[in-house]
């Protein structure tokens, strides 16, 4: 519950993604537009009384914990239960409706008159209708309810899966599954690499990252990876190399791997009369980092890509999409863990690249230890998760 000065904070910076105002005279469609899209974003506060100016003008009705309840109840779907108290600023009463992140998305109203269900979302300060696919989808994934991964590729056929390199995989990694069964299109389809799309069979999103041939980017823009290696510090500093990478995810793996070799310097110190060898950044921590951004991104977000940052001083891992709703930084760096991507990890476990058991952040955390790098960074924000490396410490003979 906020008290006033709190509240009197929220009015004085203004409206944005987490704080509404409005006079308790709007209709009840517009309130449940607002509670629906606080619910899909990650809650907020919605203050009655209060002119979109921020002056406070206090309540007129004296009904409106009951309203905004039956709201709720006759509107939203699935079903919240915001809190509703009452607080005294200056003599005038104000309305604080506080809605807390919703686990269970994508909240809608239901629209009666047009028979249908509207889907609202917070965009800064302003509340829009979603309406395009891909945000739906976004939504959806959210609570869970589905993976992107598993929807089959547009503009695709099943000759775009390589299916010899398939073969190849199952005979090295799982040689149980084709010994059970030849038919590689069943074999497609059973472990959700391949799905039917009104009649024709094509790769899914995940079929065709694992094992697309050739450019993989032509077909899904969002699936490619830049490397860049920056002279300096900052992102403006002069940029010595750029690779844009742009096959499957392994081979996009591999290819990045390689480039973070190219720039990752040996280097020893002397203890005694022993010598101990370093690197300036663990390999097995990149590799584990690199990883988790590729099976964990958010490929339903179009128009980015991941990206590795090389600086002299750190090397940066971006990922596109926040953390999943049952994640948050703390927890993952105590090992839990929820799998975006379900079918992605569990080929990149097949391949022995990772393990299914959610230590890897504790592990590089581990592994910057022991080789004398900082603590790992997290950032995480509704369009992005960036990972940092920071250069090892220490004076080292190079």
């Amino acid at each position: 519950m906020l008290n006033e000065q709190e509240i009197l904070k929220l009015i004085a910076n203004g409206e944005n993604s987490y704080v509404e105002f409005k006079e308790d005279s709007v209709e009840n469609l517009r309130l449940a537009k607002e509670m629906v899209a606080m619910s899909n974003h990650k809650g907020g506060y919605i203050l009655l009384g209060v002119e979109d100016s921020g002056i406070i003008n206090g309540l007129s009705r004296k009904d409106n914990e009951e309203r905004i309840m039956n709201i709720c109840a006759d509107m939203i779907r699935p079903l919240i239960t915001p809190s509703y108290y009452e607080v005294t600023i200056s003599e005038k009463r104000l309305g604080v409706v506080e809605i807390e992140r919703g686990w269970n998305k994508p909240y809608y109203f239901q629209d009666s008159k047009a028979k249908t269900n509207r889907y609202y979302q917070r965009y800064g300060s302003t509340t829009r209708e979603v309406k395009h696919r891909d945000e739906l989808q976004r939504l959806f994934q959210a609570s869970q309810n589905i993976h992107f991964e598993v929807i089959p590729a547009a503009r695709t056929t099943i000759n775009d899966i390589d299916s010899d390199r398939f073969e190849e995989f199952l005979k090295t990694y799982k040689s149980s599954v084709i010994k059970k069964e030849t038919d590689i299109t069943i074999i497609l389809k059973n472990l959700e690499l391949a799905d039917d799309d009104e009649g024709v069979l094509r790769p899914t999103i995940a079929g065709l990252l694992l094992f697309g041939r050739n450019s993989v980017k032509k077909l899904l823009p969002q699936s490619g990876i830049m490397c860049a290696r920056i002279s300096g510090i900052a992102i403006t500093d002069e940029k010595e190399d750029v690779k844009f990478l742009t096959r499957n995810v392994f081979d996009n793996f591999d290819d990045a791997v390689r480039f973070f070799h190219i720039y990752n310097k040996h280097s020893f110190v002397v203890e005694g009369i022993k010598r101990k060898d370093y690197f300036t950044y663990p390999d097995k921590a990149f590799r584990e980092l690199l990883a988790n951004a590729i099976i964990h991104r958010d490929y339903t977000i179009a128009g980015s890509e991941i990206s590795v940052w090389i600086y002299d001083d750190r090397v940066e891992i971006k990922s596109p999409g926040g953390v999943p709703n049952s994640l948050n930084i703390e927890k993952m760096r105590f090992g839990a863990k929820y799998h975006r991507n379900p079918v992605l990890a569990q080929f990149f476990s097949y391949a022995g690249i990772v393990e299914m058991m959610g230590q890897g952040i504790p592990k590089v955390d581990e592994w910057l230890q022991e080789n004398g790098n900082p603590a790992l960074g997290i950032i995480e924000d509704e369009h992005e998760v960036v990972v940092t490396m920071y250069k090892r410490n220490g004076s080292n003979k190079q």
